[in-house]
């Protein structure tokens, strides 16, 4: 596991944590709050066995929406409708209270209020804000139905500032609680991929390092021969330079996270082959596969060796093929060219014809 991975979950459990403690809440308040109020002011209702009803109705919209809620899988259409079968509880409630003591004894429109939070808190907070406004407005006419005058507006208003702004606040709370651990651990994988990157570069930076290491072996070796007065115009040895210079060429032009970085290695290359007044063609067939590095030096390596035989003409063909790619190369050598064992991968397979050698390297990404 990843650093970020822990810091992932770690959001998760933050935002899972907040779900647990709405559910708390909200159950502890139809509980204690609206069940408290529902025992203290049961012999004024016309029919307690109602109100007892509609208490159980809604403590069932709240386990439902509960258990939903801490599995995850509280969709809108669900959440709505038992936002719903709180919010005609709460009506039903208030319209069986007494008219002179519905504010008082109403303990439904808490209780449906705290519901709406636990239905609705992941979701805009407009649509909790419409839920209450409903809610409330459906109370308001109750009220008026009853009769309203000064005082119990007054009362009304009182009600509605403290259930409400208090709703609203903890939903509030919430949702920017979730924004924090989004932001958290977005943080956390923005700053593993950096590291990542920089991880991955330093060992590209590495591998090409050694390569260049490698290379000089070969090359210092062939300078040194070169100052100690070996003829240029020995053909061997215009030979072996040229394949160090094709060899230096490639390593200039690797790119590891380059598109087309076969293509480009070759044309590096063949680089060396034309400044010989050698004609290069080099063509391709078909969408090319991303070829790995060591794979590719094996195949760059091949088409070097031959490049460098070459007498006149050379055509390099690469073909996508369902297997991976084949690259093929016709030279005039005049002979055969010792080529690179097969290895990471690429099978080579070469024959002569006259002074034409045809090889042929394919690599299978299977």
């Amino acid at each position: 596991m990843t650093d970020v991975q822990p810091k992932t979950v770690m959001s998760g459990r933050y935002q899972r944590a907040f779900t647990i403690a709405v559910v708390v809440l909200v159950a502890g308040w139809h509980l204690a709050g609206g069940g408290g109020q529902l025992l203290q002011y049961r012999p004024d209702y016309a029919s307690f066995a109602f109100q007892a009803g509609l208490w159980l109705v809604m403590a069932v919209a709240i386990a439902v929406g509960s258990v939903l809620a801490l599995r995850g899988s509280l969709d809108w259409r669900v959440a709505w409708t038992l936002a719903a079968v709180a919010l005609a509880a709460s009506i039903a409630s208030a319209a069986a209270s007494p008219a002179a003591q519905m504010l008082a004894v109403n303990w439904a429109w808490g209780s449906a209020g705290w519901t709406g939070v636990l239905l609705l808190h992941r979701r805009r907070l407009s649509e909790l804000a419409a839920f209450l406004v409903v809610e409330a407005a459906a109370i308001l006419g109750v009220q008026a139905w009853d009769g309203l005058d000064r005082i119990d507006l007054a009362a009304f208003l009182a009600l509605l500032a403290w259930s409400t702004g208090a709703q609203i606040a903890v939903a509030a709370a919430v949702k920017a609680l979730d924004a924090a651990a989004d932001r958290a651990a977005a943080a956390a994988r923005s700053e593993e991929a950096a590291r990542e990157r920089a991880a991955t570069a330093q060992i590209i930076q590495d591998a090409r390092h050694a390569r260049w290491l490698a290379l000089q072996e070969s090359t210092v070796p062939l300078v040194a021969e070169l100052a100690a007065g070996a003829d240029p115009g020995d053909e061997q040895l215009r030979v072996r330079c040229a394949i160090q210079a094709a060899r230096l060429r490639r390593l200039m032009a690797e790119g590891d996270e380059l598109p087309g970085s076969l293509v480009h290695e070759l044309h590096a290359s063949a680089d060396v082959a034309e400044l010989r007044g050698i004609a290069v063609e080099i063509e391709t067939a078909g969408a090319l596969p991303p070829v790995p590095g060591p794979a590719r030096r094996v195949i760059t390596d091949a088409a070097i060796a031959i490049l460098a035989a070459a007498r006149s003409q050379a055509r390099i063909t690469l073909a996508a093929v369902a297997a991976g790619i084949a690259v093929s190369i016709v030279a005039d050598t005049g002979s055969v060219v010792l080529l690179p064992a097969a290895d990471q991968g690429v099978a080579i397979e070469h024959q002569q014809d006259g002074s034409m050698m045809w090889a042929e390297a394919r690599w299978d990404n299977r």
